[in-house]
């Protein structure tokens, strides 16, 4: 009796750390995604900056929808671009992106500097 009470308390503990690794690993997975996202919009937008003001700035989308892990995560980027006040011809590109993980909101967020 006690031999089986030993086993299923150990069968119980390796599942709930099964189920805390594949919510680790898909947390990982989608910071992956959000960091490839957020590279591929600051190069798209300085692409875009370099050529500004002969032609509109293109921001881009605003919402990118993935499959990851089989489930569709929606990404939500807020992008910020201002000149530095105190630097001439100098700008700062901020761009924060938001998706759901499940009951947590989670956000990733990169800055970068332009030469205008």
């Amino acid at each position: 009796m006690v031999s089986l009470v030993v086993l299923c308390c150990g069968i119980v503990l390796i599942y709930k750390s099964f189920f805390l690794c594949a919510d680790y690993l898909n947390n990982l997975t989608c910071r992956l995604y959000a960091s490839s996202l957020i590279d591929e919009k600051i190069g798209d937008i300085s692409e875009s900056f370099a050529e500004w003001p002969a032609k509109d700035l293109n921001l881009g989308d605003n919402t990118v929808t993935l499959a990851i892990n089989h489930k569709p995560v929606t990404f939500t980027y807020k992008i910020n671009l201002a000149p530095l006040p105190d630097v001439n011809s100098v700008w700062q590109c901020d761009v924060n992106l938001y998706w759901a993980n499940g009951p947590r909101n989670m956000h990733a967020e990169r800055s970068a500097y332009m030469i205008r």
